[in-house]
């Protein structure tokens, strides 16, 4: 049966266009606010010249205030914002989009929200945000959270609100990797911890060692206690990664990151990587969450944003079937025309 917003698209689209078209003006102002009309304008790739004509129809309207640092929304205009994000899913038929990504990849669940990360940001807060009411709405029996590190991390966690649930233990599921110390794993485990009243422990160690350092250091007590929680873990939250920008980030070899070419690495997790058939063709020597363990953990939930990932998300092979995907709509949009 044809939803409300289809008979509309038929008869009005220009109406269903210019909701869209307002809905993004004002998701961008509200995560950049205050902003000027020319950065605007290059955020949404429109003219100034529409961007100056929209502003002025939303201040009319008293969705939005034009200050001299820039253009802000008003209280109103949050409220329109919030009860618009329902109608711009409904208008782009994301329900529908949900059911045949969850079909395609197999996937215990999926969540998509509108608007894709490779054109605008906001969308990975927005990613964050719905990932974090998922937790929630899952964690009444859980004791230990592992976490991975990353940008799409990062935002489920700055976009975790503050609550009680001190019983909970959250661990890093990896060690470190690269320079930016606010997306390791380590700063996220703690931070959501600290959302969360709960407790936490870390790994302070690097992502990647060769194998003598590797075996030398998983036999030190304290570092077992923490892995024996990782692999304990009831839920896992973990970001999804291109196999060759997360070979780079990794720093692997040029030589490595040719060979990871040649083999048809796509996806990456856990230092794990894998082809377009969901095998995994190269993994480095991790300390951190194996494998083999992650078949038993309870609550695997993926988050990703931007089309781009699309394919990495594709290439998880059987772990695809025991994950709650959170992406965005392009990168759904992507799945679906792959996999035509």
């Amino acid at each position: 049966m044809e939803s409300y917003f289809e008979y509309l698209k038929k008869i009005a689209p220009e109406i269903v266009e210019i909701i869209e078209k307002r809905y993004e003006i004002l998701k961008n102002i509200s995560y950049y606010q205050p902003i000027g009309r020319r950065i605007l304008a290059e955020k949404l790739n429109l003219t100034e010249r529409i961007v100056r004509n929209e502003i002025d129809i939303l201040r009319n309207l008293g969705l939005i205030n034009v200050t001299e640092s820039g253009t802000i929304l008003t209280n109103e205009g949050e409220d329109i914002l919030e009860k618009l994000s329902n109608i711009v899913y409904d208008i782009k038929g994301l329900e529908d989009i949900r059911a045949k990504v969850k079909e395609i990849l197999k996937a215990k669940d999926v969540y998509v929200v509108p608007g894709d990360a490779d054109l605008n940001p906001y969308v990975l807060k927005e990613i964050g945000i719905l990932a974090s009411k998922v937790i929630i709405s899952l964690i009444e029996d859980v004791k230990i959270i592992a976490v991975t590190g990353g940008q799409t991390v990062k935002e489920v966690v700055d976009n975790f609100p503050v609550c009680s649930f001190k019983d909970i233990l959250v661990v890093p599921a990896r060690g470190g990797i690269g320079q930016e110390v606010e997306k390791q794993a380590n700063t996220l485990a703690a931070n959501l911890a600290k959302k969360m009243n709960g407790s936490y422990k870390l790994l302070h160690l690097p992502d990647t060692m060769d194998e003598e350092v590797y075996n030398l250091l998983i036999k030190k007590e304290e570092i077992q206690e923490v892995l024996n929680d990782i692999n304990s873990a009831d839920m896992l939250v973990f970001g999804i990664g291109n196999a060759i920008e997360m070979a780079k980030r990794r720093k692997l070899s040029q030589d490595m990151i040719e060979k990871l070419k040649e083999v048809g690495a796509i996806g990456e997790i856990f230092g794990y990587y894998f082809d377009k058939d969901g095998r995994i063709v190269y993994s480095t020597t991790t300390i951190g969450i194996k494998l083999e363990k992650i078949k038993n953990i309870k609550y695997m939930i993926g988050v990703a944003g931007g089309s781009h990932k699309a394919e990495a998300i594709l290439s998880l092979g059987e772990i695809k079937n025991n994950t709650i995907f959170v992406i965005d709509e392009g990168i759904a949009r992507k799945i679906m025309s792959l996999e035509k």
